[in-house]
């Protein structure tokens, strides 16, 4: 059994009776002398004097005991005490928001958060704790008995996401404590919760000021600055190369509340950084680029091209990254086949060396005998996703391609196949000279989109640039090529050799980088307080503490009334 006060500031103010009270003692009364010529003269003199009062020694007496007796039982009921039954053992769960917002408020939350939770530990005789966050593909941080272990954590902790849903992260730690503990949501401003989620959030209002945004291209760069503050801001901007080395002089920059500005410049280096003044939040103060370089694909043009080279070389010109002819082995092959063929029979085993990918087209056939009818429909894929077919004109009398096993047909008309993915390639399965497909959005739209998904899957070397934390292709790698860049604005490399790529990450998420509605709301308190209530009862000596006060109330009255008398 502990005990705990349930208004205990009421309890400290009634202490201030005792000063008062020996203060009252300390003042006694001092005597007025009076010249009479005889004794019957005397009047029945007052027990007051008239002439003020001294301070003396104090004096013990009855009145003086009872009445600090008094002030203490008084003190002690206004205190509310009562007595907790603390429970064997809770669980503590402490879900931390990812959002790299809370960047910005890791002092405040390192000071406030361990307090809150030695509240909560009070309420059992041992206290379970875990330390999670709402980033789904996180580690645990902690779980153990040991409040210095949580705050150990907290220490190391760094939030690395953007704006994200914290909800399932909620219901799972809900369920993980199945009713049977406490869950503490921390994060930096006011959101809704479930029930059962005590939330703290330790943010206030930040005047930031950062990047936005970025077009990159290989003439030159355009960065947005944005505030996202409710005041003006001024600041200064400057460029450093990949070393950190200034690179000219520093630059002013005016941004009225809520206002943004682009700044322009080039490439005099393959690789820079614009940086910001330093203010609050850091991650939107630095924007490094590279100057991008896509990896070049050669094209090798097979067989009778003829139909195809007006368009073929439109085609060429719009692709910059990509050359015709060159040394070595292709990275796409432009031709033909004849649609009346059979498909080859799937082998599988894997070849020694992997076929290049082609855009094929079906071999014509003579003159067109018209179009062909029939409903268009597009097949769920993501080359053909969001595009519209409606004002495709095909061809009618051409042979009619027929799907093998492995083929994938992206478009039909009727239950004519138009387009199949078959292995690497890509096949035009209608006569394109004679349709309107080049004139098409829809089809120059899925074919960039092919030759961009044939360059991702090449091998060589290229330079781009990326948000934080963004996902990747690394051509040529083992583990089938997947990364990530760097949850830290920086520079950084991927892969080696010919499958080396050279990158730049900037923060890019201007919800994160707005704090005009962070604030601060703590619940862990009343919730600490309440479950405190829950699990105590009142002083049952309440009742005779009354009755005391009152007795000696009673006694100070009459003692002091008679010595009056």
């Amino acid at each position: 059994m502990d005990l705990s006060f349930g208004n205990p500031a009421a309890g400290a103010w009634a202490l201030l009776g005792i000063p008062a009270i020996l203060a009252i003692h300390f003042l006694q009364t001092r005597s007025r002398p009076i010249a009479v010529s005889t004794l019957f003269l005397l009047d029945r003199l007052d027990p007051r004097s008239a002439g003020g009062r001294r301070w003396d020694r104090l004096r013990q007496s009855v009145p003086l005991w009872l009445q600090l007796i008094c002030v203490l039982l008084l003190a002690w009921l206004l205190a509310q005490p009562r007595l907790l039954r603390r429970d064997p053992a809770q669980t503590v769960l402490v879900l931390l928001d990812s959002s790299v917002s809370m960047r910005a408020f890791e002092k405040p939350l390192r000071e406030t958060l361990p307090g809150r939770l030695r509240l909560l530990e009070r309420g059992a005789a041992r206290t379970e704790w875990m330390l999670l966050e709402t980033d789904p593909a996180a580690q645990r941080l902690y779980a153990g008995a040991r409040l210095e272990g949580v705050t150990a954590a907290l220490a190391q902790w760094r939030p690395r996401l953007g704006t994200h849903d914290f909800q399932p992260a909620l219901r799972a730690g809900l369920t993980l404590l199945k009713g049977r503990g406490v869950l503490v949501f921390v994060t930096d401003r006011p959101v809704p919760v479930p029930p059962g989620v005590e939330l703290l959030a330790v943010g206030r209002p930040l005047e930031n000021a950062g990047f936005s945004g970025v077009r990159v291209t290989d003439e030159g760069w355009e960065a947005l600055v944005r505030n996202f503050g409710a005041a003006p801001q001024r600041r200064a901007w400057h460029l450093e190369d990949r070393a950190g080395n200034r690179l000219g002089e520093d630059r002013a920059l005016l941004l009225p509340p809520g206002g943004s500005e682009t700044l322009k410049g080039t490439f005099a280096q393959a690789a820079l950084r614009i940086v910001l003044d330093a203010d609050g939040f850091a991650m939107d103060d630095a924007l490094p680029l590279v100057r991008p370089r896509a990896k070049r694909l050669r094209v090798a043009v097979e067989g009778n091209a003829e139909p195809l080279k007006g368009w073929l070389e439109a085609f060429l010109r719009s692709e910059p990254a990509l050359e015709r002819g060159g040394n070595g082995l292709p990275g796409l092959r432009i031709g033909s086949f004849d649609p009346a063929a059979p498909a080859a029979a799937t082998v599988a085993a894997k070849p020694a060396v992997a076929p290049v990918p082609g855009v094929l087209f079906a071999a014509a056939a003579g003159e067109p005998s018209g179009l062909q009818t029939g409903e268009i429909v597009a097949e769920k894929d993501p080359l053909s996703a969001g595009l519209t077919w409606a004002g495709l004109l095909v061809p009618a009398g051409a042979p009619a391609l027929t799907p093998g096993a492995g083929d994938t047909v992206l478009l039909w008309q009727g239950d004519r196949p138009l387009l199949v993915r078959r292995g690497a390639d890509l096949l035009v399965a209608f006569d394109f000279a004679h349709s309107n497909a080049a004139r098409l959005p829809a089809f120059v739209l899925l074919l960039h989109r092919f030759v961009e998904a044939v360059r991702a899957a090449a091998p060589g070397p290229e330079s781009a640039n990326f948000e934080t934390n963004q996902s990747f292709a690394l051509a040529g790698a083992a583990d089938g090529g997947l990364r990530r860049a760097p949850v830290e604005p920086g520079f950084f490399e991927a892969g080696e050799g010919d499958a080396k790529l050279t990158g730049a990450a900037h923060f890019a998420d201007p919800r994160e980088s707005d704090f005009q509605d962070a604030a601060s709301v703590d619940r862990v308190e009343g919730a600490a307080k309440a479950r405190r209530e829950r699990s105590s009862r009142q002083d049952p000596l309440t009742p005779l503490w009354v009755l005391l006060l009152g007795g000696l109330l009673a006694a100070n009255w009459i003692i002091t009334e008679r010595r009056a008398a």
